[in-house]
């Protein structure tokens, strides 16, 4: 018992070191149900990211994490080598000049020979002492500004190469013609290739970028492209939280940057570091309705939400398998961007970006369409475990056609029909958040005419409205 206590103290040091925490709402169990190889690979690449900013002590801690998961793994046992061979490469480096600036020479006077006794019969001797030779990494000078030519060849080496170490020279070109924009590219390609081309940023590139930027967000001057340059910077520099505000700040500002910024999220939320911006939020209500008309399986959220710690990154649990949904549509100015990504045991997680708002405790009003493909799925659970047992405001409806019969839909807490419309409820508070089984082929006749489904589900189905 006391071995088992010991390995969970030191994995979770590992884990907050490298800022992947288990989310405030899991537990050890569900942890536990995660494969050995996702949790050493979530590791492997915390441990990584803090060796790449020089913090070798922390990135053993994360290493010996790993080989107290599975002793025989070869590359943690890598790379802590790799960390113990800097420290022990700066200590030097530091004892060295320490002896230099004390005695004026690596080894003192008095402390050579010390144990010889001179004399005719020992000959003679020439004690000479070397030079110092501290390790100080190489410095680059800045490069001059590189001509057209010089930029032509560049590029024709680096697209034809495709290699990161290419791509990073013809980014130092620009870089030395203040083409910030192309420099950048270049840069950005480089580092999807091998992100390790981070340490080879020796002219500062990426910091000066950054502190410019930074003058302008603090001037209120920053533009929509400003802020989108920020937001890729603070990516890859570690600061994902400036990250994701920034982007859908650049988003908001501009319509021809979105995509952009769009592809940017949805590539750091398929990745474990999204664990460091993410936060279950407060949910207040939640309402959802399937809805089959003009040939589509459809299903509606509405969602009434307060972000803990003004988290703008929000994950929502669906019973949904993640192939089955083929779009995400936003219905409301509350949500920036929605993604779905796997969750657990063939459910979805749906990631909501949020916008800031200046209220000190911002409420949001979540609306959003999930277009359902049934040839992926010919059924789903039509539950909500996202919120607590204790939530009043916790519903799942299907409006339909009445002439949609389903034996084996089980029947709703209230139904009612109005004009060849059937309405069916199910207050999940009562039933701990589980739903209804919704069979998909039983739905085939559309909605017999045009309704309002938002104004159906705030009224919680009453359609005296219609």
């Amino acid at each position: 018992m006391k071995r088992t206590v010991k390995f969970l103290l030191v994995f979770s040091f590992g884990l907050m070191l490298a800022g992947f925490g288990p989310r405030p709402y899991s537990d050890l169990a569900e942890y536990k149900r995660l494969p050995l190889e996702t949790r050493i690979s979530r590791l492997q690449s915390a441990g990584e990211d803090l060796f790449m900013r020089r913090r070798y002590e922390d990135s053993i801690v994360v290493f010996e994490t790993i080989l107290a998961l599975d002793p025989g793994e070869l590359k943690a046992k890598l790379w802590v080598t790799k960390a113990q061979s800097q420290l022990l490469l700066e200590k030097n480096a530091a004892n060295k000049q320490a002896l230099y600036r004390k005695y004026g020479h690596l080894t003192p006077k008095d402390k050579i020979y010390e144990n010889w006794h001179w004399g005719p019969s020992v000959g003679h001797f020439e004690v000479r002492y070397s030079e110092p030779k501290p390790y100080v990494p190489k410095v680059r000078k800045l490069r001059p500004k590189a001509s057209d030519a010089e930029v032509a060849a560049a590029r024709k080496k680096a697209e034809s190469s495709g290699d990161a170490a290419d791509m990073f020279e013809l980014a130092m070109l620009h870089w030395s013609r203040k083409d910030q924009e192309k420099a950048l590219k270049a840069f950005f390609d480089a580092y999807a290739i091998n992100p390790e081309i981070l340490g080879r940023d020796d002219e500062y590139m990426l910091s000066t970028i950054s502190e410019e930027v930074d003058a302008k967000t603090a001037a209120g001057k920053a533009a929509a492209k400003d802020y989108l340059i920020s937001g890729k910077l603070g990516l890859i520099q570690g600061d994902r939280q400036r990250a994701v505000n920034h982007l859908v700040r650049a988003a908001a500002m501009d319509a021809k940057v979105r995509e952009e910024a769009r592809k940017e999220l949805a590539s750091f939320l398929a990745t474990s570091q999204v664990e460091t911006v993410s936060l279950p939020a407060d949910i207040f209500s939640f309402r959802q309705a399937y809805v089959f008309d003009k040939g589509l399986d459809k299903l509606y959220l509405r969602i009434i939400l307060l972000p803990k710690n003004r988290a703008q990154v929000v994950p929502i649990d669906m019973m949904l398998k993640p192939e089955s949904v083929k779009d995400v549509e936003i219905a409301s100015k509350d949500v920036a961007f929605a993604f779905s990504q796997p969750g657990i045991d063939e459910s979805m997680r749906l990631y909501l970006v949020l916008p800031e708002k200046d209220e000190e405790f911002p409420q949001y009003e979540v609306r959003l369409v999930l277009t359902l493909d049934r040839a992926k799925s010919q059924t789903f659970e039509l539950s909500n475990f996202a919120t607590g047992e204790n939530l009043p405001d916790n519903w799942s409806f299907v409006f339909s056609s009445e002439y949609n019969l389903s034996e084996s839909l089980a029947r709703g807490d209230f139904e009612k029909s109005v004009d060849g419309m059937k309405i069916s409820g199910w207050h999940l508070a009562i039933t701990a958040g589980k739903g209804p089984f919704i069979p998909l082929e039983s739905f085939k006749e559309p909605l017999p005419k045009p309704v309002d489904i938002w104004k159906l589900i705030e009224n919680g189905g009453e359609a005296t409205s219609l």
